[in-house]
């Protein structure tokens, strides 16, 4: 029986801010343990899926999102949440190397918009004192994108969840397709549709 489901994920680049490996088993365990395969078997009624009827997973080590989570049925991008610590030197280097312009430094210190932060990590990896640290780690979660002839962008499902948060998203996520879907719809337009 062919799979039901793919995983596609970056590479361990640099920007990287969570395990992929790790991820990816996470994942892997869940499609195991709601037995995906043989229930989306039975929904389509195939053990031979066309390429448009298998789930499409990405997992992203960061938000620069190589492995387009947006346009996947389920989507992973590593976030990391920074925040500003004691001995900031003001150097300004967090400030110029934020790929998204979120950092003004102040006579204060940086200042962190969070209306334009991603979550990336740069500036955290570039501060040469630790002044700007990881407040919090995490994954954020999308549902629902596709492409094909009427494309849709994954809906952010949980914006900083953790893995037990992933796991039990994913799950509901698997169990609403396979009780709620149509033959041969996808997640995008089952979450239209509803």
């Amino acid at each position: 029986m062919s799979s039901m489901y793919s995983i596609e994920r970056c590479r361990n680049c640099p920007n990287s801010i969570i395990d992929l490996d790790a991820v990816e088993k996470l994942v892997k365990e869940v499609f195991e343990s709601t037995a995906f395969n043989q229930k989306q078997k039975t929904r389509l009624q195939t053990d031979r899926p066309m390429h448009h009827q298998i789930f499409r997973v990405a997992i992203a080590g960061c938000p620069n999102s190589c492995s387009q989570p947006q346009i996947k049925d389920f989507g992973i991008q590593g976030q990391l949440v920074p925040s500003l610590a004691e001995g900031c030197t003001l150097c300004g280097e967090c400030a110029r190397s934020c790929p998204d312009q979120a950092i003004e430094l102040m006579e204060s210190g940086p200042e962190i918009n969070r209306g334009l932060c991603l979550n990336c990590g740069v500036c955290v990896r570039k501060c040469p004192v630790g002044a700007l640290r990881s407040q919090k780690s995490g994954y954020r979660l999308l549902a629902g994108g596709k492409l094909g002839r009427r494309p849709r962008l994954a809906t952010v499902g949980i914006e900083l969840a953790d893995e037990d948060s992933l796991k039990k998203y994913l799950s509901e996520t698997l169990s609403l397709l396979i009780n709620r879907g149509n033959p041969g719809e996808r997640l995008g337009q089952l979450l239209d549709r509803i």
